[in-house]
C-alpha cells in the first residue's frame, strides 16, 4: 500500500513534527540503520547483555533520580533521609532496593557480557577497541558500586568503604593522594560522603555515558563478530538483522532482569544497620560481594605484611587487569573457536574461580 495520503488530506499535528525533525535529523535513515543492521549467523540470545546493561543503566539513572529528592548529602542528614525513604516515601523502599539490586545486576551483566566476548573471542582484530573501551566500563560500574555503598551512612556502609579506601591508599605513587582526596580528612567524615556522592551521580555517570557512546560507535563501525562456529560463508546464509528477531530477544531480556531485580527488591530490602560512627563495637566490616575476593585475600597469612597487602590488593588485579588489556593485541591467532583455544578456556575458569 502507497504511505502517500489521500488527495485533499491534512498531515496530523505528529505527522508534520515527525516531517520537520525527520528532515533536519534524518529520523528515517537513522532508523533504517539501526534496525536493519545484519547480524551474522541469526539473532540470538546471546547477544542480549549489551541492550540489557544499557536498559540495567537507565533504571539506575531513574531510581536514582526520584532518591535524590529525599536524600540530604550531609553527616548529619543521609541516614535520616534514607531512613525516611525507607519508611515514610510511598514505595521508597522499593526505589532503594530496586536501586541496590540494579547495581548487582550491572556488575554481573557486565562479567557476563565480557566472558562471552572473551570466550567467542570477539574482542579479535578489528576489535581491539571495542575490548579496550569495555574494561574501562567496567571499571566504572565498579567504581559506581564503591561510590554508591557510603551513601547511605550506616556502619556497614562506613567501615567498607574505610576498607576500601586503606586499599587504594596502597597503589604506588598516586595511592596516598588518592586516599587522602576521598577521605577529605584524617577519618572519613563530611568530605568524604560529599566527595562520593558528586563522583556517583555526576562524575561516573557523563564519564559512562561518554565511554557507552564511544563503545556503541566502535561496535557499528567494526559490525557484529558472529558466533565462533561456521564458516564465513554458513554465517552470511544464515544473516539475520537487528529487526524484528534480535529486537524482540531483547525486550524479553530486559524484562526478565527487571522482573529478578523487584523479585530481589520484593524478597530482599534494604535493611540499615546503626548509623556510621567511627567507633566500630562488635561490627566486623565487609564489602559487597564483588569486592570480597580482595577483602579475603587480605585475610590470608601468605598475604600478611604491608607487601603481602600490596600484592593481595592491588598487584595481583592490577596485572590481571593490565593482561585482559594487551590480550587482543598479543593474542594475534584469528581462530576464535574456543575449543581450539585451550589456554584462553582454562584462563578463563581459572579467573572465573580466582575470587
Amino acid at each position: 500500500m502507497s504511505d502517500i495520503p489521500p488527495v485533499g488530506a491534512q498531515p496530523t499535528v505528529a505527522e508534520k513534527i515527525f516531517t520537520f525533525v525527520d528532515e533536519r535529523v534524518g529520523l528515517k535513515l537513522l532508523a533504517a540503520k539501526m534496525l536493519n543492521e545484519a547480524v551474522p549467523g541469526g539473532s540470538r540470545w546471546a547477544y542480549v547483555f549489551g541492550s540489557v546493561l544499557l536498559f540495567i543503566f537507565i533504571m539506575q539513572a531513574i531510581t536514582g533520580a526520584l532518591l535524590m529528592f529525599y536524600y540530604v548529602p550531609t553527616a548529619d542528614h543521609a541516614y535520616d533521609s534514607t531512613q525516611y525513604i525507607l519508611h515514610e516515601i510511598d514505595y521508597g523502599w522499593f526505589l532503594l532496593s530496586y536501586h541496590f539490586w540494579g547495581s548487582s545486576a550491572m556488575v554481573v551483566c557486565v562479567f557476563a557480557h565480557m566472558s562471552q566476548v572473551f570466550l567467542w573471542g570477539a574482542y579479535k582484530k578489528p576489535r581491539e577497541l571495542i575490548w579496550v573501551v569495555g574494561l574501562a566500563l567496567f571499571g566504572l560500574v565498579m567504581a559506581f558500586g564503591f561510590t554508591g555503598y557510603l551513601l547511605p551512612w550506616d556502619q556497614r556502609a562506613y567501615w567498607a568503604t574505610t576498607v576500601g579506601v586503606e586499599i587504594v591508599d596502597k597503589v604506588p605513587l598516586l595511592g596516598d593522594f588518592m586516599a587522602r582526596f576521598l577521605k577529605g580528612g584524617p577519618i572519613p567524615g563530611q568530605m568524604t560522603l560529599s566527595r562520593f556522592f558528586v563522583i556517583h551521580v555526576m562524575i561516573l555517570p557523563a564519564a559512562l555515558i561518554a565511554l557507552a557512546g564511544l563503545h556503541l560507535f566502535l561496535f557499528r563501525c567494526a559490525g557484529p563478530a558472529g558466533p565462533f562456529r561456521g564458516t564465513p560463508t554458513e554465517l552470511k546464509a544464515k544473516t539475520d538483522y537487528f529487526f524484528p528477531r534480535q529486537i524482540w530477544k531483547d525486550i524479553v531480556g530486559m524484562a526478565v532482569v527487571f522482573a529478578c531485580i523487584s523479585a530481589l527488591a520484593f524478597w530482599e530490602p534494604v535493611v540499615l544497620l546503626d548509623e556510621a560512627t567511627p567507633d566500630p563495637g562488635d561490627y566486623h566490616p565487609e564489602p559487597e560481594w564483588y569486592f570480597l575476593f580482595i577483602f579475603q585475600h587480605l585475610r590470608l597469612r601468605m598475604f600478611s605484611g604491608e607487601f603481602g597487602q600490596f600484592l593481595a590488593s592491588i598487584a595481583l588485579p592490577g596485572a590481571l587487569g593490565v593482561v585482559l588489556l594487551l590480550l587482543p593485541f598479543f593474542d594475534r591467532n584469528p581462530e576464535r573457536n574456543i575449543f581450539k583455544r585451550p589456554l584462553a578456556l582454562i584462563g578463563w575458569v581459572m579467573s572465573d574461580r580466582w575470587p
